[in-house]
């Protein structure tokens, strides 16, 4: 079967179909801890996390969601009037979110993307997705990329947690000191998901305060021009906009 290493997912799609079975976190050391499963990835717009629903807002334009998972942002603006297209990796979270009723998803890497974002005024990196390349580099590559080929006016509606106040998903005091004396970044964590008896690849994920997000923007054509979030140890949505002497 094609999708048979498709781990997260088959996860998404039990999880549209009614199943609340949560996926499990891995970390490289052995730490686990449970994932927000069904309560977020099929949530209606009410019960999204709060600087999320501020966030949209701030959507203009043509729109991606970036790891659009089961389709929930998608969903929401296109029945707000918008043209939004829904990008995963995943085939089954692709195959999910059209069967939930999202008109246009692409089933590919974020990579892959670079070549066809000319076309698209917002960019959405919800569910922690700033972090989604996993390294500050890689990051840096993308979104200066991103920069010179976005429009005028092009928006990124990027959501992370600060990895020091207990709010980050798997990252623990130990750890991000483990980390920095290892010479990496704070907030970067090594993962991998357990859903029922499968298990996905180890891949890498970024968390990061307001104040680092600001410093790896530097030189990339992106700046914050504003934060919604309430407490420290939320998630928190910047509103990244391009620099005014970013030339495509």
């Amino acid at each position: 079967m094609a999708d048979a290493g498709d781990v997260f997912g088959h996860a998404l799609r039990d999880w549209a179909g009614g199943g609340t079975e949560p996926e499990i976190f891995e970390r490289d050391d052995g730490f686990t801890e449970t994932g927000v499963g069904h309560e977020l990835y099929v949530a209606g717009f009410a019960g999204w996390p709060s600087p999320e629903r501020r966030a949209m807002r701030y959507v203009s334009g043509r729109v991606i969601d970036v790891g659009c998972a089961a389709g929930r942002v998608p969903l929401h603006l296109q029945q707000r009037g918008y043209d939004v297209v829904g990008l995963d990796a995943s085939p089954l979270a692709a195959r999910t979110a059209r069967a939930r009723g999202v008109t246009d998803v692409w089933c590919m890497s974020a990579d892959a993307l670079t070549t066809r974002i000319g076309s698209f005024d917002t960019i959405v990196l919800f569910g922690n997705n700033f972090g989604i390349f996993g390294t500050p580099a890689r990051l840096r590559r993308v979104l200066t990329s991103w920069a010179r080929r976005t429009p005028p006016g092009a928006r990124i509606l990027a959501e992370s947690t600060n990895p020091y106040c207990g709010g980050a998903p798997t990252l623990t005091r130990g750890y991000y000191f483990r980390n920095r004396h290892r010479g990496l970044p704070p907030g970067q964590v090594r993962l991998r998901i357990h859903y029922r008896d499968s298990t996905t690849p180890w891949f890498t994920w970024l968390f990061v305060s307001r104040r680092e997000m600001r410093t790896l923007l530097r030189g990339t054509g992106w700046h914050q021009s504003r934060v919604l979030g309430a407490t420290p140890a939320d998630p928190y949505v910047a509103v990244l906009e391009k620099d005014r002497l970013t030339r495509p």
